[in-house]
């Protein structure tokens, strides 16, 4: 389902491969600390894939042609299918990589600002999870026994620490 009013798949597609070094969505993953770029280009796919219909990556859109209206649809996209707090981190990426089109003279100021110019997905305060029944915890503790290894132990050690702690509620 696409959120802007016509199809600009073939607009927003780069008309030929950009050097990793001038692409915006390669520098922002090269800036990243370990572990962060993979979730980041998921994010970036994503965003990519539904501002284009499928027709587009991280790496084959052209992020300095999106606009207000673009990154308006995506954040209401996403805010309608995912948790807020997956929202925002989607919305973070693609902040960072409109920045890194502004850095790199792909955007004009007005243009840049008004795209990155978009609110947080507000969550709902609803706890996740659930408090663990005695014999749930009990069971936990046993599988961490049953390892027979330094991890096991310490692993149940943490859950009995947060038990008597009351950090875990009884039942």
């Amino acid at each position: 389902m696409s959120y802007l009013l016509y199809s600009q798949a073939e607009q927003l597609k780069l008309k030929e491969p950009v050097p990793v070094t001038l692409h915006p969505a390669a520098v922002y993953l090269s800036s990243l600390s370990e572990g962060s770029p993979r979730t980041m280009l998921y994010s970036l796919n994503a965003i990519a894939c539904l501002l284009t219909d499928g027709e587009c990556d991280a790496f084959s859109l052209d992020w300095s042609k999106l606009r207000y209206h673009h990154t308006a649809a995506v954040r209401t996209a996403f805010k309608e299918r995912l948790a807020p707090t997956t929202t925002n981190k989607m919305l973070v990426a693609l902040r960072r990589v409109l920045t890194e089109a502004y850095r790199l003279d792909l955007m004009d100021a007005n243009d840049y600002h008004k795209a990155i110019d978009l609110p947080n997905v507000k969550g709902t305060g609803k706890l996740r999870g659930r408090a663990l029944s005695v014999s749930e915890i009990e069971s936990l503790i046993a599988s961490c026994y049953e390892q027979r290894n330094a991890l096991g132990l310490r692993d149940a050690a943490a859950i009995a620490i947060l038990r008597c702690g009351g950090l875990v509620i009884r039942k």
